[in-house]
C-alpha cells in the first residue's frame, strides 16, 4: 500500500508543474488524469516521471459510454482514446486504468462498452477498473457486481477502484468491503462531509479503519488523493498536510 496524488488536485495547472506539486508535497506515486483534452507525449512524460522521482500508480481515462445506438460513433471515439490512455500506461509501466460510468444511458450499453474495451487491450497487461461514483450508472456495490455477468461473460470481472467519498455521498459504508465483490484494485483518498467531498480526515469516513480494512483484505495499491472543492490557494498545503497525515494511517 502506497501514497500517490492525482494530477486532477492541480486542475489549474499544466501537467508538468501537476507533476512537480505531487513530488513536492511528498508523494511516491502519481495517478495520471487523462480524461479530457489531448494526451501527453510518451517520452516527455517518462522523463517527467523520472525528474521528479514519481512512480505511475494509475491512469484516470474518463467517462466510458452508455448511450446506446444512436451515439455509437462518439462511443467509439471515446473507446478509442481510453484506448491510447491503456497503451501510456502501459508504455510508462503503469497497471492501473480507471475509468468510470455516466450519469445516464444504461447498464447494458456500459457493459458493451467495457467488453469492448477489454477485448481490444486483451493482450495489453493491465487492469482495467471501474470507479463508484454517487449519481452514475455505478453508485452503488450492486450495480458495480451487476455490471458483470459470469454466466454470458468471456472476460474476467473487471477491477474496481473505490471511491470511499462517493460512496459515502451514495448512501453505503466504504469501510465494509464485504459489499464488494472483489477487493479494490486502487482507492482513491478522500472523505465526504454535507453532502461533497472533502480532503480525508475532514468528514464521516474513519480513514484508519478503512486503511486496516484494507490491509486486513490484502490491498496492495494505492491510495490516490485527489482534491475537489478545495480553494485554489488552498490546494498545495493541503496536499502537503494530507500526505504527513495519510502516511501515518499506513502499516
Amino acid at each position: 500500500m502506497r501514497l500517490a496524488c492525482s494530477t486532477a488536485t492541480f486542475p489549474a495547472d499544466r501537467l508538468e508543474i501537476a507533476l512537480a506539486k505531487t513530488a513536492w508535497a511528498g508523494f511516491s506515486g502519481v495517478e495520471l488524469a487523462v480524461g479530457g483534452g489531448d494526451l501527453p507525449g510518451e517520452e516527455e512524460l517518462r522523463e517527467r516521471l523520472r525528474g521528479d522521482d514519481l512512480e505511475l500508480a494509475a491512469v484516470y481515462a474518463g467517462v466510458l459510454p452508455a448511450g446506446g445506438a444512436s451515439e455509437a460513433e462518439g462511443a467509439m471515439e471515446q473507446l478509442t482514446r481510453i484506448g491510447r490512455a491503456a497503451a501510456l500506461a502501459r508504455a510508462l509501466d503503469g497497471s492501473v486504468l480507471v475509468v468510470e460510468a455516466p450519469a445516464e444511458g444504461s447498464l447494458g450499453e456500459l457493459r458493451r462498452s467495457l467488453g469492448l474495451l477489454r477485448k481490444a487491450l486483451a493482450d495489453l497487461p493491465i487492469d482495467v477498473c471501474v470507479m463508484n461514483r454517487a449519481g452514475t450508472l455505478l453508485a452503488q456495490p450492486d450495480d458495480l457486481e451487476r455490471l458483470w455477468e459470469p454466466e454470458t461473460d468471456e472476460l474476467r470481472p473487471p477491477g474496481l477502484a473505490l471511491n470511499p467519498g462517493q460512496a459515502a455521498l451514495a448512501g453505503w459504508d466504504p469501510l465494509d468491503l464485504t459489499l464488494l465483490w472483489a477487493t479494490p484494485r486502487h482507492v482513491y483518498l478522500n472523505d465526504a462531509a454535507g453532502g461533497r467531498i472533502v480532503p480525508p480526515g475532514d468528514g464521516t469516513i474513519d480513514w484508519p479503519d478503512l486503511v486496516a480494512a484494507l490491509a486486513e483484505a490484502e490491498f496492495s495499491g494505492s491510495l490516490s488523493l485527489v482534491l475537489e472543492n478545495a480553494d485554489p490557494w488552498a490546494v498545495e498545503p493541503i496536499t502537503r498536510e494530507v500526505h504527513a497525515v495519510a502516511s501515518s494511517w499506513l502499516p
